[in-house]
């Protein structure tokens, strides 16, 4: 990917990861290969516990050696003293900086939506995991293709107005956020058909836009939006449709390997009466399992899915 030549060895058993941490660490959960994974997770992941879940999957990473500094550069001295097979990266500047002491970087783009699904191919031939890496695509296409089956029979005025955003920097953080909440049957009031990744705006806008559906990264901001007076008139505010994104390997409102999942969860969530068919809580347990190979519990799959819980659950 990004149009470079890499030279890896014929069996890749060490792998690391930089930068976008947990979602790279998300594809390797995807095709079996967590126990491959030898760099630790960035502290800004490792010691939030919205990231515990990482750790569940792979628990070798409580313990595994950091190979970023705290500017969030690489660290090149222990990159060398871990002794990586490959690296994988979404920056292509770190890969340049890691090339000087000649450890292999696989760049991953992870643009487009349907980027997942190239990398998972890649990412499967890598590491030997081509019929998993097979097994996901064939899995997220056919998610989409039943989920679109029904959201594109509804008529655009039937279709919800929903805004995703952080309300602390009152942007909408995430360009993929357009993608999912256009699939689950929704109208995302702030896709002006950009290409840039983050959408800065003001609360006027937000009061212009007056979404019906209000989605945000976590639980606390749930409260920031009710607790702020000069949104309470705002549609979604008064009727109290304001529902924070689960989180297991990553936020699924951002990139992460579990976008089939975000497909889903939207749709149920945006259209609970139109996809009452979706028995979220089964398809939860089953994409863990068959997909990331790693059962959940029912008590699990509950406090994932419920607005008022966070990890570790």
């Amino acid at each position: 990917m990004a149009g470079r030549s890499v030279v890896v060895p014929a069996e890749v058993k060490r792998v690391a990861t930089m930068g976008s941490v947990p979602p790279l660490n998300s594809l390797l959960f995807a095709v079996g290969a967590s126990d491959r994974l030898v760099s630790g997770l960035p502290p800004r992941f490792g010691q939030n516990p919205r990231w515990t879940f990482q750790k569940v999957f792979a628990p070798q990473l409580a313990d595994a050696a950091l190979i970023e500094t705290q500017s969030r550069e690489p660290d090149l001295e222990a990159i060398i003293a871990l002794e990586p097979d490959v690296i994988l990266t979404t920056y292509p500047a770190m890969a340049d900086a890691v090339a000087r002491i000649g450890v292999p970087v696989v760049v991953i783009e992870w643009q487009e939506p349907d980027d997942v699904k190239t990398a998972m191919e890649l990412i499967g031939g890598l590491l030997g995991k081509e019929k998993e890496a097979a097994a996901y695509v064939d899995y997220f296409d056919r998610t989409l293709a039943r989920v679109s089956a029904i959201s594109q029979s509804l008529a655009h005025t039937e279709k919800p107005r929903v805004l995703y955003f952080e309300p602390e920097t009152i942007s909408q953080p995430h360009l993929i956020a357009e993608w999912w909440i256009r699939q689950a049957g929704g109208v995302s009031v702030s896709d002006d058909g950009r290409s840039q990744e983050v959408l800065s705006f003001n609360i006027e806008q937000v009061l212009a836009w007056n979404p019906d559906i209000i989605l945000v990264p976590q639980l606390k901001d749930v409260e920031k939006v009710f607790g702020n007076p000069l949104l309470k008139d705002v549609r979604a505010v008064v009727t109290r449709r304001v529902f924070p994104l689960p989180v297991v390997a990553h936020t699924w409102g951002n990139r992460t390997a579990e976008q089939p999942l975000t497909v889903l969860w939207a749709a149920r969530t945006i259209n609970p009466e139109v996809f009452g068919e979706i028995d979220l809580k089964a398809e939860v347990k089953r994409f863990y399992a068959t997909i990331f190979a790693h059962p959940l519990d029912d008590e699990t799959v509950a406090a994932i899915l419920d607005p008022m819980t966070e990890p570790p659950y």
